[in-house]
């Protein structure tokens, strides 16, 4: 029993001893007993500006549901923020939080600290320092909240010139561009007839390699037909096709049938081409079945696009756009075709439609952002207006079905208006590229990406 005693008395002691060796109780109280617990806010109203068909913006106001915003709460660095930004103009100058904490809850406005109440409505234009309290008013814990917001309207595209690029000024006639793995091309021939090619890396833009002559094709060759099938160039020179790994030696395709001009590649290895007055089709590049023979004759390809549908990845829809022969044609030709079918179907407004692919000089297609543009200098045929040269940047939303003059989307640079010579333009997914025969490199991103 004596042992006992002793034994009880020596770890009374052993924690008396240990007990006088803590810090002060101020000092070891975790902080997770004063914290903020939750964080969300009421719904916001966001404007929206558009362009109406005649040219006038309208502005109109939504509501942004807040369950659609979702906030994160950093304990450890003590701030609260929503990681996917809100909609551009959304009003966050008078926003009613609602906040769970584990204390006392105040917040600085105009550098004082006050009392947070419910019906507070609080500018978050810029982030707000919350302070927490616990309730025996011994501990604080603080807290930086930010309601972020796109500062960048999405409606827009930014657009920048490449300075100091070395892009041959004076060289091209016509020149077309493509990318190719990690590089752009830009193909033309001069005044003579003769062919160049020049590269830049796609993350550059301002290097621009010396512009080397071709080799292996007669002078004179169509640039508008150059496609790429896999990864091989081809174009059309004096009715035959040459094929090409790098764009400057070119070697005849012994095909037997004259080629006019290519228009479309299917996938990786169906090639549609005017050959004898149809729009014939081949998977080798030398055999030729001959096929549907066009309303209107088809001068040049302009452009070609091919897809899978978002419906349906098992099928796909090509498209190409070309020049019709009459240079008075007030629209240019759009045809479509999807991969379980046999025939084109040519796009033709009906009535009183003047929405069709405008018909302009040295134009211009992209597919950018999920829709179609076309641009280029001024409008021939006069079916739309305005006709001086990149005045309006025409969206098409159908599959080049309608074509509207829109800028609240894909939009062009006012540097670019009435400037009528000619030029390439590609895109990489991201930017639109446009280099100008006279030397300078554009490119431009929508904000919307």
């Amino acid at each position: 029993m004596k042992k006992i005693a002793i034994s009880l008395i020596c770890a009374l002691v052993a924690s008396t001893t240990l007990t006088s060796c803590l810090p002060d109780a101020e000092e070891t109280e975790l902080t997770s007993t004063v914290a903020l617990l939750s964080f969300s806010i009421n719904d916001l109203k966001t404007q929206h500006t558009i362009t109406l068909a005649s040219g006038k913006d309208s502005t109109y106001t939504t509501i942004m549901a807040s369950k659609t915003i979702r906030f994160t709460i950093d304990q450890a660095q003590g701030l609260v923020y929503n990681s996917d930004s809100i909609a551009y103009a959304t009003d966050v100058t008078r926003v009613v939080p609602n906040i769970g904490a584990n204390g006392y809850i105040s917040y600085y406005k105009d550098d004082e600290q006050v009392g947070f109440s419910e019906e507070d409505s609080i500018d978050f234009t810029h982030p707000v320092k919350f302070t927490i309290t616990s309730y025996d008013e011994k501990f604080t814990r603080d807290y930086l909240i930010s309601i972020n917001v796109h500062q960048v309207d999405p409606r827009t595209t930014l657009w920048h010139q490449l300075e100091q690029a070395n892009f041959p000024a004076g060289l091209f006639v016509a020149p077309k561009a493509l990318v190719k793995e990690a590089l752009v091309y830009v193909l033309g021939t001069d005044a003579e007839g003769r062919g160049y090619t020049t590269t830049s890396a796609l993350g550059d833009g301002a290097q621009w390699s010396t512009p080397t002559e071709w080799t292996g094709i007669p002078a004179g060759a169509d640039v508008a037909s150059v496609q790429l099938v896999g990864d091989q160039f081809y174009m059309v020179a004096d009715g035959a096709l040459y094929s090409s790994a790098d764009a400057l030696a070119w070697v005849a395709v012994g095909n037997a049938q004259p080629v006019s001009t290519l228009l479309a590649v299917e996938g990786d290895t169906m090639a549609w081409a005017m050959v004898e007055g149809t729009i014939a089709s081949s998977t080798d590049m030398n055999a030729w079945q001959l096929g549907q023979q066009p309303k209107r004759a088809i001068k040049a390809g302009v452009a070609a696009f091919s897809e899978p549908l978002r419906t349906n990845a098992n099928i796909s829809r090509t498209l190409f756009v070309a020049t019709p022969e009459a240079e008075a044609d007030t629209c240019a030709q759009v045809w479509s075709k999807l991969s379980t079918d046999t025939c084109w179907v040519e796009v033709e407004p009906q009535g009183t439609n003047v929405y069709g692919c405008p018909n302009l000089e040295h134009l211009a297609v992209i597919r950018y952002a999920g829709k179609m543009y076309a641009f280029g200098g001024k409008s021939l045929g006069h079916r739309q207006q305005p006709l001086e040269a990149f005045s309006a940047c025409y969206e098409s939303r159908d599959n080049g079905v309608t074509w509207r003059a829109r800028d609240n989307v894909f939009s062009l640079p006012e540097a670019f208006k009435g400037r009528e010579e000619a030029f390439a333009t590609v895109t990489d997914g991201t930017y639109v590229w446009v280099m100008w025969s006279t030397g300078d490199v554009w490119r431009g991103r929508w904000n919307g990406l």
